[in-house]
């Protein structure tokens, strides 16, 4: 018996639940979730999950601040908790970036952000305890914060099933079908399923499949490093446990508080092979990220390393997604290169895409500075800080 979906999502990350969920919101509910492993199992399960709208352009500005508030309602929006927790975001720019940090937070003030550029007298009054090197001011976030990957991914996948979405584990999509320069379904390794419509989330492996129908995406791999470390006896004598989330630019590590009494430090994009990858942490790697964030805040100059993790951030040219629909078809649309940014713009980017693969005629987000072309027409977006992360 043929199998025929309204819909078909590939990649069971945050990406392709929150799609599969703003289907549902848009009345498209026969659709389906193709997953080759278990939901949350790639990028997405070793995210940091810091959730702050500071960036050098409006669309992710928009997009990332409309994605904060979804993530603190999320149990109203979704019917399940995402183990949010709002906190105070702090940016250390450096030396020479106050103008460009400056810039970026009047973008974010005009779209709502509470935000301000904070001089280092107030930062010192507000936050005793922490140092601030060079910076000639430190960016605030109000309303910043964190979730869980695993709640949010599941949630968005739970709401859609609910309306009748399925979501199939275990199934590995090879090819796509298409005929006359339209999508009509997909290959598995269970067989073959059709669908008028075909939406690609599937990070690191996005070119293995794109490149069957289209030109490839210029898009390459980095590792992520992730330590955790647990605070020492008395550390809230020193400190606060609970200590704004940390944007170090000059070194590019971020750092955030997690559970009772233990922190989640992120450092270092280096480029690596999606499929062979150490999926842990390097010794040198820690020794070096500590020193930094115990000379930000000294409490931590005892702290111990408790564990750790690394992942992969898929990254474009100008460290900036694509959504958009594949060239020369209509009826797929993709979302990829999110660089290290996605799970904070989860929630909008699933509407994006869902938005774009039904037609909507015009999306809730200006979506042009993320089209599939810019690459190739030379109008990358721009990062005050440079490419990187922080873009």
């Amino acid at each position: 018996m043929t199998e025929r979906y309204d819909a078909i999502v590939i990649g069971g990350g945050v990406m392709g639940c929150a799609t599969l969920h703003y289907l549902a919101e848009l009345g498209v509910t026969n659709t389906l979730l193709l997953e080759r492993d278990t939901l949350a199992s790639g990028s997405t399960g070793r995210s940091m999950t810091i959730l702050r709208m500071h960036y050098s352009n409006r669309v992710t500005t928009e997009m990332a601040w409309w994605s904060r508030g979804v993530m603190a309602n999320f149990e109203d929006e979704v019917g399940s908790p995402s183990g949010y927790q709002q906190n105070d975001w702090l940016l250390f720019p450096g030396s020479g970036n106050e103008d460009a940090a400056r810039i970026n937070v009047n973008l974010a003030q005009s779209v709502g952000v509470e935000t301000e550029a904070l001089d280092i007298d107030e930062v010192y009054r507000r936050w005793p305890y922490m140092q601030f090197g060079d910076s000639e001011c430190i960016v605030w976030e109000g309303k910043a914060g964190f979730a869980d990957s695993h709640l949010v991914t599941s949630g968005f996948a739970n709401s859609a099933r609910s309306r009748g979405a399925s979501v199939r584990l275990g199934v590995s999509v090879n090819e796509i079908l298409h005929k006359n320069g339209s999508a009509i379904g997909v290959r598995t390794d269970k067989g073959d399923i059709y669908s008028d419509r075909i939406v690609l989330t599937i990070g690191p492996w996005t070119n293995v499949l794109l490149e069957q129908v289209s030109d490839p995406l210029p898009l390459h791999t980095v590792r992520h490093q992730v330590i955790r470390l647990q605070q020492q006896d008395g550390f809230d004598d020193i400190a606060e446990t609970f200590h704004p989330i940390v944007v170090h630019i000059p070194s590019g590590l971020s750092a955030r508080p997690d559970t009772p009494g233990y922190a989640l430090i992120g450092y270092r994009e280096d480029p690596v092979d999606r499929d062979t990858y150490n999926q842990g942490v390097d010794t040198e790697v820690v020794v070096e990220g500590v020193g930094i964030l115990a000379d930000i805040i000294p409490a931590y100059t005892e702290a111990a390393w408790a564990s750790g993790w690394s992942g992969l951030f898929t990254v474009s040219p100008d460290w900036n997604p694509v959504i958009d629909r594949v060239p020369g078809f209509d009826n797929m649309v993709v979302g990829a290169g999110f660089s290290g940014h996605g799970f904070k713009m989860s929630p909008a980017i699933g509407l994006s895409l869902a938005e774009l693969v039904t037609g909507t005629k015009q999306t809730t987000f200006d979506l042009n500075p993320l089209r599939f072309l810019r690459f190739e027409e030379g109008d990358l977006l721009k990062s005050a800080y440079g490419g990187n992360v922080f873009a």
